[in-house]
């Protein structure tokens, strides 16, 4: 956990990648970072949101090049970094049953981008840049950019943004659906802060299962998804949270939620 810090704050996670003089570049010890930090917050029943950030000017600049070049020359395992990054990290994102928020500022490029679009939640400071830059090294998409991002955007802007590299605005990333919102730099920390209380105040089993139900909302048939909503949705009917949320309805007043 080198460069990957996690911090706990009663019900409230922290995941900081921390390598800032590399703008938080993904090698394979973040790799390893993140996915533990994860395991830990998927465990801690106590754990109800997670904030995933970057430490110093940037989210994350990417993959760590340098690190690609120590795998050509024979340094390392190429195979171990790729399938822990995609599904230890990105996967375990998706399916992991508590929302994430990325605090998202300065560069967010290739697999930076991917983190943000796997996150539930992302808040943008107006002044970041983004880029699918694989293209400009040689590689095609990959950390579920090219599942993710067709999802939020049509499948041609996906194809130009991932064929030329080429960098966009915070605002277009909104536009494009890869992230949530985008307010100014000096807003950033404080808008984060006022997410996480709103999901601080969620029912935990519904957004568990809110996040099952979107991983499979373009696979499903419509038969197939509709069973699974009222599955999951009876199960949520089990919960205090439940009750809790009806009887605050009735009595009109804002429910509490564990």
């Amino acid at each position: 956990m080198e460069f990957v810090k996690l911090e706990k704050d009663g019900k409230v996670a922290e995941i900081t990648i921390s390598r800032p003089e590399v703008h938080n570049a993904i090698d394979m010890g973040v790799v390893r970072g993140l996915s533990a930090a994860l395991d830990d917050c998927w465990k801690d029943d106590d754990i109800k949101v997670i904030v995933l950030k970057g430490t110093g000017k940037s989210f994350s600049s990417g993959a760590d090049l340098k690190q690609f070049m120590r795998f050509a020359a024979g340094e390392g395992n190429p195979a171990e970094y790729g399938l822990k990054l995609h599904f230890d990290v990105i996967k375990k994102m998706r399916e992991i049953p508590k929302p994430i928020i990325a605090e998202v500022k300065g560069y967010s490029i290739g697999a930076g981008v991917g983190l943000v679009a796997a996150s539930d939640y992302a808040i943008a400071a107006e002044s970041a840049v983004f880029s699918c830059g694989y293209i400009l090294i040689g590689l095609s998409p990959d950390t579920g950019t090219s599942f993710l991002i067709p999802r939020g955007c049509s499948m041609k802007r996906a194809f130009e943004l991932m064929s030329t590299g080429r960098q966009f605005s915070a605002r277009e990333a909104l536009d494009y659906g890869i992230v949530t919102e985008v307010v100014p730099d000096d807003r950033l920390e404080e808008r984060v802060k006022e997410v996480v209380e709103i999901y601080l105040n969620r029912p935990r089993v519904a957004i568990a299962n809110l996040k099952k139900l979107l991983n499979v909302t373009h696979s499903n048939k419509i038969d197939e998804h509709l069973a699974y909503e009222l599955n999951l949705a009876m199960m949520a009917t089990l919960t205090k949270d439940f009750i809790e949320g009806v009887t605050a309805m009735l009595e009109k007043r804002e429910a509490k939620f564990e």
